[in-house]
């Protein structure tokens, strides 16, 4: 078995004066969600493409948040209501999920998880499991729980509603 060579090496695009601080921390950070959506999402499609990435994180809130109404997934997965209609829409189609109004607001739907739901969430889990320890591969538990630390302050620091 061959071992990739992981020695780093500073990209020419850091050393640019545009960047904040030189070394372009938020670059790397962008870097690293380009790299990891597309990766997720390549081995989605490997595996006949019966859902997205997207799909996935909706189907997973909604295993501990059954029934929630749609704009509530929405702010749950960080989307906007126009592409939170569209997830839902086609996680409807494919009979992942159930919109039912709500009995006191016909306006209202709620979203409920059906049992190919779970059944397709539990097809994907591999998937994402053996992604996550590919992302994290040579990285110690403490540095995991640091990383996982600076990021949910960043997260503060910009905002983010826990």
């Amino acid at each position: 078995m061959t071992t990739k060579n992981t020695q780093f090496k500073e990209f020419e695009l850091f050393d640019n004066p545009a960047f904040p601080n030189r070394d372009a921390r938020g670059m790397i950070i962008h870097l690293m969600d380009l790299e990891i959506s597309a990766g997720i999402r390549r081995r989605f499609e490997a595996a006949g493409d019966a859902i997205t990435p997207e799909n996935y994180v909706v189907l997973g809130v909604l295993t501990t948040k059954d029934g929630t109404h749609q704009s509530q997934l929405a702010r749950l997965t960080h989307k906007n209501r126009h592409n939170m209609t569209r997830i839902i829409v086609a996680l409807e189609q494919k009979g992942y999920v159930q919109r039912r109004s709500d009995g006191g607001d016909k306006r209202r739907l709620l979203v409920f998880l059906t049992d190919p739901g779970r059944a397709v969430l539990k097809e994907y889990a591999p998937i994402v499991a053996e992604f996550s320890a590919l992302v994290f591969n040579g990285l110690s538990e403490e540095e995991i729980k640091v990383m996982h630390q600076a990021h949910l302050r960043i997260l503060s620091n910009l905002g983010f509603q826990f």
